[in-house]
């Protein structure tokens, strides 16, 4: 990080600006740093054109997306960077467990509307902007049909739930290359959304926009809605408060599930980012398997059912 810092502190004084007075904000894959009304994204590794090649992409985005303007755009020492106008508001990631079950109704609708604004972007101008695969997965079914395969032969997973999984991806597969493709965001969460007053104000961060079908922003919203940091609760225990909450959610998701497409799509795009995070714990075990998020919801996938999703997928 120091690296980063002596760079951010070079960029801000051309700006005029101290960074003494800048506030680190979080990123995963970048330094970001809030300066009075600038913001600073600095990439972590060298030799990267994702902020840049962001940066061209939002000049497409509508306007009610609320990308941030963008001041500049450079390159230093191996590492890019971006300064923009700075969106005043919270990161829904730190208040989502504050909000009320009508506020996080509101939010979910308001994300919904931002999303569709997002799927009419003309890909025709942005395709050599954006990825052909998600941040999960490479889109390579022989890939993933190895994964398979080694699960099996490690008992990770039973031959008839293997079968099951074969099933959802090959159906995913014939579906997805035939799909009509938007450009979606690839990574819909609370960290990349803002929220201020009572309405989501940004979405942020498209380094990881995707062509693909539409239902792949459409399970990230799922995740954001039902199945957040504080578990899966609303789903699963029809407590009374969140009752209203889950039925009007669905409710706005009926159009968009439409017909058996897009229940294959939305299983699969699961399946897939499900499967991610289980390498992601095979890759560094810690803890119990059968503990893991990741393993837990796959397994549910296997009863062919829609497994955590069926609630969601019931009457479509």
């Amino acid at each position: 990080m120091k690296e980063q810092e002596r760079i951010a502190i070079e960029i801000f004084s051309e700006y005029g600006l101290d960074f003494k007075t800048a506030t680190r904000a979080g990123g995963w894959t970048n330094a970001v740093w809030l300066n009075g009304d600038i913001a600073l994204r600095l990439s972590f590794k060298k030799d990267s054109d994702r902020i840049r090649r962001e940066v061209r992409l939002s000049e497409h985005l509508p306007e009610e997306v609320g990308y941030p303007v963008n001041i500049a755009v450079g390159f230093m020492d191996g590492y890019e960077w971006s300064l923009s106008k700075r969106i005043y508001g919270n990161n829904l990631s730190e208040i989502w467990s504050s909000l009320d079950w009508k506020e996080r109704t509101v939010a979910i609708r308001q994300i919904l509307r931002i999303m569709e604004l997002a799927h009419k972007v003309d890909i025709s101008k942005i395709e050599d902007l954006s990825n052909k695969r998600a941040w999960y997965s490479s889109f390579n079914p022989q890939e993933t049909y190895s994964c398979l395969e080694r699960y099996k032969a490690e008992k990770i997973f039973s031959d008839e739930q293997i079968g099951v999984f074969y099933g959802i991806l090959e159906r995913f597969w014939e579906k997805h290359n035939s799909a009509t493709a938007v450009l979606n965001h690839g990574d819909i969460t609370t960290d990349n959304l803002l929220w201020s007053n009572g309405i989501i104000v940004s979405l942020m961060d498209f380094e990881h926009s995707v062509i693909a079908a539409p239902e792949l922003d459409l399970q990230n919203v799922f995740n954001l809605a039902f199945f957040s940091e504080e578990g899966d609760y609303i789903i699963n225990h029809n407590l009374q408060e969140s009752l209203q909450y889950k039925e009007d959610v669905i409710e706005m998701l009926k159009p968009m599930l439409a017909n058996s497409d897009s229940t294959d799509l939305i299983l699969g795009y699961a399946f897939l980012y499900r499967q991610r995070f289980l390498e992601f714990w095979l890759e560094n075990p810690e803890g119990k398997l059968e503990e893991q998020d990741a393993y837990i919801k796959l397994l549910s996938l296997a009863n062919g059912k829609g497994g955590y999703l069926l609630e969601i997928l019931k009457d479509n």
